[in-house]
């Protein structure tokens, strides 16, 4: 009798379960701000050591009055008010201190530039008029009006920033505004990238392959992803199908790594010899081998002596898409990232542009080219060739339609959650699981 396939979420669940009850927490150490902060994780909460913004400014130019004085203003009746002054951004508030707006009067001020005492609001100076030492308010404004206050966006001794957060372009530009010139992150997790197979050969340095010979796609690809993800990917090369020599290559990897990763080898066939390799290790726990997942149901997920073993299927469409199923939620993990902050997959809601036949038993990851509809909604083409070696559907996709083991088919017009390749923050909605 053939082995129960575990359904993915299961799958995936189990195995963080089995990872959480070993993981130690990362090395901690200082990155600094901007060159080496994008990407990283923050091991600590990161507390504002001033407000933001330093003072109260105006955000637009035109007149800084006191709300009040405009109330009555109308198109057609304008409010009069002294103008007693001028603020340019950039002058110093010591500089401003001796300007005082009172009763009846206003300052001229620049996109930027402190707000005198005594004003609550700006004017845009496209709503107001100045004649001679006389400004027009055509409009009136209230409290707060075009003014960024000082402390608005980020106070004193808040928080700014979580640990735990993968820090973003965003997150480094707060940083910036700051003030803050370093941050402690967690190390970057060193993950070993392992190809198996006796047909590979290095992609760039065969010219021209002799019959029965295959270009290594999976290892450049995965070293990419995980540069992307902000993982530090380690070369452990090809391996030919014997299982003494992919023992040794995983033992190499495991000294050297944090964790590793297979390519290759996975499934159950004679020379698919990975998950035995993997087995065989000393300290080696399989949690799970075999997948209800379609291109990718070969998918071992392993701990060996504590470290995370992930085997992946060779053909490259397969790869990819386990590992974004499987191996980022695990690499998150690793990085310290919180799962509060980051989604275990990145996911937007969509519609079909076409119906999707499907497998009943497992999960299809269907291959989907994101478009706007006329009406502004995001829709999902199904692209046709699904093979779990196809890679052209693979470079043209933005991401994969999971269908339900439970459904034969998503009829056109249908929503559906879409599985991004690329990273959460493009998502115009993030979500956690699919369904």
């Amino acid at each position: 009798m053939a082995a129960r396939l575990t359904p993915i979420k299961e799958a995936l669940r189990t195995y963080l379960e089995a990872l959480s009850a070993v993981l130690r927490p990362p090395e901690v150490e200082t990155a600094s701000v901007p060159e080496e902060a994008l990407g990283r994780v923050l091991a600590e909460d990161v507390v504002a050591p001033v407000d933001l913004p330093a003072f109260s400014r105006a955000v637009m130019d035109g007149y800084a009055v006191r709300a009040a004085d405009t109330f009555s203003a109308k198109p057609g009746r304008p409010v009069r008010l002294r103008l007693i002054g001028s603020v340019l951004a950039g002058q110093a508030p010591e500089e401003v201190s001796a300007i005082r707006v009172g009763p009846g009067e206003c300052v001229e001020v620049a996109t930027g530039a402190v707000l005198p005492e005594g004003a609550d609001a700006v004017v845009r100076a496209e709503h107001a008029r100045a004649v001679g030492d006389t400004v027009e308010v055509f409009v009136p404004v209230s409290p707060g009006s075009s003014v960024d206050e000082a402390g608005r966006d980020v106070r004193a001794g808040e928080v700014a920033l979580e640990h735990g957060r993968l820090l973003r372009i965003p997150d480094v530009a707060l940083l910036l505004a700051l003030g803050i010139r370093s941050v402690e992150v967690f190390a970057r997790p060193r993950v070993g990238v392992l190809a198996v197979g006796s047909e590979l050969v290095d992609a760039l340095e065969v010219p021209a392959l002799r019959p029965g010979q295959v270009r290594d796609v999976d290892r450049p690809m995965l070293e990419l992803l995980l540069r992307e993800l902000g993982a530090e990917p380690v070369d452990l090369d090809i391996v030919p199908d014997e299982l003494e020599a992919i023992r040794e290559r995983l033992e190499e990897g495991l000294a050297a790594c944090d964790a590793v990763i297979t390519c290759g080898g996975a499934s159950i066939g004679q020379r698919d010899l990975a998950v035995k390799a993997v087995g065989g290790l000393e300290g080696a726990r399989i949690i799970v081998h075999r997948v209800s997942m379609r291109p990718g149901r070969p998918v071992a997920l392993a701990l060996v002596r504590d470290k995370p073993v992930l085997c992946l299927p060779g053909p490259p469409a397969a790869c990819l898409l386990a590992f974004l199923v499987f191996a980022r939620p695990v690499l998150l993990k690793l990085m310290g990232v919180r799962d509060d902050l980051v989604p275990i997959w990145p996911t937007v809601r969509v519609r079909l542009a076409g119906r999707l036949p499907s497998r009943v038993g497992f999960t299809d990851l269907v291959r989907v080219r994101l478009a706007l509809a006329p009406d502004g909604s995001l829709l999902a083409e199904p692209l046709a060739l699904r093979g779990a070696g196809i890679l052209s559907t693979l470079a043209r996709a933005n991401g994969v339609v999971l269908v339900p083991e439970e459904l034969d088919m998503l009829a056109e017009g249908a929503e559906a959650d879409v599985l991004l390749f690329s990273s959460p923050e493009l998502a115009r909605r993030a979500g956690g699981w699919p369904g």
